[in-house]
């Protein structure tokens, strides 16, 4: 009756925390005189029933969680272009608690898991949602959340498609028998109020409590549940590069009847006896794929140091090996969902386990035996009345709460307003002194040019000199090779004969112009360069001279880092102040809203007649009281009545008035163009 880690020998003095294991390991309490009777399962039974009829999810509120999905789904969907949101977990599976949480998986290859969450969580809290936590350290990476009107909880994971075939999964047993839904959701309900239920605490999750609860099912003599799981290959997904077999049995296929006629209290106080006397995870794996509990043999899941039993005498150990008390995903069967406990999340179920047994058995309510032990950790009842504080408050009272809350939001205004501005110019200044640093590094670069440059045009000037005192200016020796080939050329074709000595002296002179020419050509080169050397030479002068004047100008305000940590610093400030301002707002829409309702529930016992004078010195009186608000000026209860009757706080900031300019004149010179004919007017011109 022992769980193994409790059978070892140790300092109870260790286990003070879990009076139950204590009291099991000393002898107090002596399982094996601890039994079921009727009365127990009958008292049990009648608890439920009325436990189960509490756990109806409302009208209202299955409008709050659309709502709340639908607007989610519309933020991530826009947030992330080509990305899919779908709707999984208990809701869906039909074994939901009423402050259950909503369960989203965002489908989106575009960026890694854990930076597309990071976002989504910084989104969340600039939003205003409550207790926003980004869990990395879990095998699927998700953010949790609680929605700050509702108070509903939200969990957000990315990629996460085998959730939603395992939900599948979980519907399909939760419909198989009537019995079924309300043993699960009592189990569920027990595991969360007594604080077992969170796999970030170190404890089992909701999920892994469903399947140990369906297994334990399948696992009865006569079974209240089948395996419904082909595992035959039939149907597969691939999921990053891994197949995975969601083959399911129809229920033709199957042809089962349970030959299990217990009631649900029955089912319930079986649980809990046969967790408390016959521990399954001493030598067994649970397993809801295989429809039954599994032998560590079989499975090869053999717990692997530290032991549970190791950590009990020695404190430095938190986490546990693998497989400390197995439970086997149904799709993903290598994925136990134990891997989450930590040593004092074992003790925890355990003692929960023993008390629950106890309890039954001492016919306590079920209210007791669920009685919340960590009430900081446990979900609220959703919130679905926005105005339940208001009911039974007078509208004057409303009304002063209201101008109380317009003048901190002038407040909270006033003070985002300076920061943005402050913050707006230390990035102004930041961006200058970055452009200081780059000009410096510019100038750098061009002057480390100039020597090198400077170097090449002396060496260019030189060469062209030295050229140039050798050999005639090109355009000379062209016109003389021309004027030389002009004489050979001209004298021969008119059959004028030459001297042969003076044809040699004429041939040698072309000849030695040929040469001179080429070297004159190599002279031209180097003028061209130089030229083009001098030029860059002289614009990175001037340009080193404007950064220089530049530079000059913003070079005494300081460093960059200094207006980059000014500005963070202002952010810090600014977002508390926005999400103070947010949360006014809202504040201030739902006395408006809630106002307009009592203004419309009275107006109805009035005449709705109202003559024209009277309804322009209304007009009047509103434009007064907005000018007011804009202004900061103070104003009285009755202005603020007249500001709720016209569209309270956001009519504010609509422009009251606009500029008329060329109204009449523009309808003067509106001329049709249509080609119906118009009517002539009655003057004496069209007589």
């Amino acid at each position: 009756m022992l769980a193994d880690f409790e059978r070892i020998d140790f300092d109870v003095s260790k286990i003070e925390s879990w009076p139950y294991v204590k009291a099991l390991k000393i002898g107090s309490l002596n399982l094996s005189k601890i039994n079921l009777i009727a009365e127990n399962t009958k008292h049990l039974e009648s608890e439920l029933v009325k436990f189960v009829s509490n756990q109806k999810v409302s009208e209202n509120l299955l409008k709050r969680r659309n709502g709340i999905t639908k607007h989610l789904t519309k933020v991530l969907t826009n947030k992330f272009r080509g990305s899919k949101v779908t709707t999984f977990g208990s809701f869906q599976s039909g074994l939901n608690l009423t402050n259950g949480d909503i369960d989203l998986c965002l489908q989106f290859n575009g960026e890694k898991p854990k930076k597309v969450l990071k976002k989504i969580a910084r989104m969340l809290s600039e939003d205003g949602m409550d207790n926003v936590k980004l869990i990395t350290t879990a095998k699927v990476p998700i953010v949790k959340f609680i929605d700050s009107q509702s108070k509903i909880p939200v969990d957000i994971s990315i990629n996460n498609s085998l959730a939603v075939h395992n939900t599948e999964l979980l519907r399909r047993y939760s419909s198989m028998d009537s019995r079924v839904k309300p043993f699960i959701i009592s189990i569920k309900y027990w595991a969360r109020n007594r604080g077992i239920s969170d796999a970030a605490m170190g404890t089992f999750s909701s999920y892994a409590w469903t399947l140990i609860a369906i297994n334990y099912l399948q696992s009865l003599e006569k079974e209240v549940l089948p395996n419904v799981l082909k595992k035959d290959g039939s149907k597969t997904v691939d999921i990053d590069g891994t197949k995975y077999d969601i083959a399911m049995y129809s229920d033709s296929e199957l042809d089962f009847t349970t030959q299990n006629q217990s009631t649900t209290g029955e089912l319930v106080s079986g649980f809990f006896e046969t967790l408390a006397k016959d521990w399954p995870w001493n030598n067994g794996v649970i397993s809801v794929g295989s429809g039954k509990i599994l032998t560590r043999k079989e499975k090869n899941w053999v717990a692997t140091k530290p032991y549970i039993s190791d950590a009990i005498q020695d404190s430095e150990i938190k986490r546990l090996g693998k497989f400390s008390l197995p439970v086997e995903d149904p799709f993903d069967n290598k994925h136990d969902l134990s891997r989450v406990l930590d040593v004092e999340g074992v003790f925890e179920i355990r003692d929960e386990v023993l008390r629950a047994y106890q309890l039954i058995t001492e016919n306590a309510d079920w209210d007791i035996i669920t009685e919340i032990k960590y009430p900081e950790i446990t979900p609220n009842e959703p919130k679905l009345d926005l105005f339940e504080d208001l009911r039974n408050q007078s509208d004057d009272k409303t009304k002063h709460d209201l101008k109380i809350l317009y003048e901190q939001l002038k407040d909270i205004e006033n003070s985002v307003s300076v920061r943005e501005s402050e913050r707006s110019d230390a990035i102004k200044m930041s961006k200058a002194l970055r452009r200081n640093a780059e000009l410096a590094k510019e100038q750098s670069g061009l002057s480390s040019e100039l020597r090198p440059r400077r170097s090449k045009i002396d060496e260019l000037q030189s060469k062209r000199d030295s050229s140039n005192n050798h050999y005639i200016p090109v355009h000379f020796i062209e016109e003389e090779l021309s004027r030389v080939y002009s004489v050979l050329t001209t004298e021969a074709a008119n059959r004028v004969e030459l001297s042969l000595e003076k044809e040699k002296q004429m041939f040698s002179w072309f000849f030695e112009l040929q040469s001179m020419y080429e070297h004159s050509k190599l002279t031209r080169k180097y003028h061209r360069e130089f030229l083009k050397l001098l030029e860059q030479q002289q614009q990175s002068i001037e340009h080193i001279k404007d950064i220089r004047q530049e530079m000059i100008e913003i070079q005494s305000f300081g460093k960059f880092t200094d207006f980059d940590d000014l500005a963070m610093k202002l952010l810090k400030e600014l977002n508390p102040l926005k999400r103070e301002r947010r949360n006014l707002r809202r504040e201030i829409g739902r006395l408006e809203a809630w106002l307009r309702k009592q203004t419309h529930f009275n107006n109805n016992k009035h005449s709705k007649h109202k003559g024209k004078r009277k309804k322009f010195v209304n007009n009047r009186k509103v434009d007064d009281v907005k000018s007011k608000v804009i202004s900061g000026d103070s104003f009285s209860l009755q202005d603020l009545e007249v500001l709720l009757k016209h569209g309270g706080l956001g009519s504010v900031n609509q422009s009251k008035t606009k500029p008329r300019k060329g109204k009449n004149k523009h309808k003067k010179n509106n001329y049709s163009i249509t080609p119906q004919r118009g009517k002539r007017g009655k003057s004496s011109k069209n007589q």
